[in-house]
């Protein structure tokens, strides 16, 4: 009992002393409300460590460094949560056969629009004049909807608008198209 409270005498201790601390470490890698939830489960965490390391090595509580480490890992393994891709589930091949035999004959097709436009063949072919960042900035302010103080703060680029101007006079140059009636009669399905 005596060495729980002593764990949580140096919990609070260390939130009190670092807590702006590891607000800051974790703004740096999330935003807006997302900080706070984030900061709960840090501390969590941060418990946690202390009750399974704290016996064995005390001086790493002492080290503002050791607990930026703590911190940082932390945000990343919380961004690879957030950020992975879901597992894919494949369907048995007795399911699927069953299906298409349903589906095997055309008059399904009718209520298909056919030629549907690839919009992202034809965004990634006038794209392919640009270089991978000048393309970037396009793709996440048009294709994405990002905002321009979101794109100037990600890809570290001033006036993200005037870049982007340049961009599109560079497209036009480097595709050969002066105005729009040519690019639609170089893509006939956009017609």
């Amino acid at each position: 009992m005596n060495e729980k409270r002593i764990i949580d005498v140096l919990f609070t201790e260390i939130l009190n002393r670092y807590q702006g601390f590891f607000i800051q470490q974790i703004r740096l890698k999330f935003e807006g409300d997302e900080v706070n939830d984030v900061y709960q489960e840090f501390c969590i965490h941060l418990y946690s460590i202390l009750k399974t390391k704290y016996s064995e090595e005390i001086d790493l509580f002492s080290t503002k460094a050791w607990l930026k480490t703590v911190v940082s890992n932390f945000c990343i393994s919380m961004l690879r949560k957030k950020n992975r891709k879901k597992a894919i589930h494949f369907v048995s091949e007795e399911k699927t056969t069953f299906v298409r035999s349903i589906f095997s004959d055309d008059s399904y097709a009718t209520d298909r629009q056919m030629g549907e436009p690839n919009y992202f063949d034809a965004m990634s072919d006038l794209l392919g004049h640009l270089s991978k960042r000048d393309a970037l900035i396009l793709k996440m302010k048009y294709y994405y909807g990002r905002s321009s103080a979101s794109i100037s703060r990600l890809l570290n680029v001033a006036h993200v608008d005037v870049t982007i101007g340049r961009l599109k006079q560079r497209i036009l140059k480097k595709s050969g198209i002066t105005n729009l009636d040519e690019l639609l009669l170089k893509y006939d399905w956009l017609r």
